[in-house]
């Protein structure tokens, strides 16, 4: 069993996939797939995702890669690192017959960004639906293997099971409420340079692209549909 269909997957929830090469390719093929593990990376800031994400394609001297099948990144991307099998849970509940995210994190004390936790809330709530399983095999390391582990440090696993299973993805944050601020201020210049003079109409491809842009930073569809339509009211520009 593979999984080739998780970066198609996570882009139709509206989350920024990054591919990490030949990654169709990696992995042995997994018996099944009995849950969805959270970790953190134990990296820092200073460590470059694209070092992070090479980590996690190629292993460590005392673990073979790969070593999860997806990491998350702090501004709310998924790197798609292997299709099949992944070094992530060894000793833990469901071994390795599991979805591993590693979200990059030191795991001593790094505040989680809300687009990063937004981004693994939807992800997740994707990846369950693919697979058909409920929001129960949803699992930090630090409860499948609690007697080693303590990853994702700083996040409670219930509350993100309760998040996921109720979409409380959609109540924005004080963070996401700034950024789109920020966000509109600059939209609406470019909208004005792209209205279309006969129809004074926005070009659809325009509005898709900020619509993109809006999920990326973690927002659900509905959020995002609603700030584009606040941002072309406020610049006096129709939807279509």
């Amino acid at each position: 069993m593979r999984l080739p269909w998780l970066a198609d997957v996570l882009r139709a929830a509206g989350l920024a996939v990054v591919e990490v090469g030949d990654w169709q390719n990696r992995g042995d093929d997994l018996r099944s797939v009995e849950g969805i593990v959270w970790h953190h990376t134990v990296t820092g800031p200073r460590t470059s995702d694209l070092n992070v994400a090479r980590l996690l394609r190629d292993g460590r001297p005392d673990l073979a890669g790969p070593l999860s099948q997806l990491g998350l990144d702090r501004a709310g991307r998924f790197h798609v690192v292997a299709a099949g099998k992944a070094n992530h849970n060894g000793y833990g509940l469901w071994g390795n017959q599991s979805i591993g995210i590693e979200a990059y994190n030191d795991g001593v004390g790094e505040p989680w960004p809300d687009v990063q936790v937004a981004a693994y809330i939807t992800g997740t709530r994707a990846l369950l639906g693919r697979v058909g399983l409920g929001v129960d095999r949803v699992k930090g390391h630090k409860e499948t293997d609690p007697r080693r582990k303590i990853d994702p440090a700083g996040l409670d696993m219930d509350e993100m099971r309760t998040r996921i299973a109720t979409d409380q993805g959609d109540v924005m944050t004080p963070e996401q409420e700034a950024k789109l601020g920020k966000w509109m201020q600059e939209q609406r210049a470019i909208l004005e340079k792209h209205i279309d003079g006969q129809t004074d109409q926005v070009d659809r491809g325009l509005v898709w692209s900020m619509r993109r842009d809006l999920k990326a930073d973690g927002l659900t569809d509905k959020q995002a549909d609603a700030e584009i339509v606040r941002v072309l009211r406020k610049s006096k520009l129709p939807a279509r």
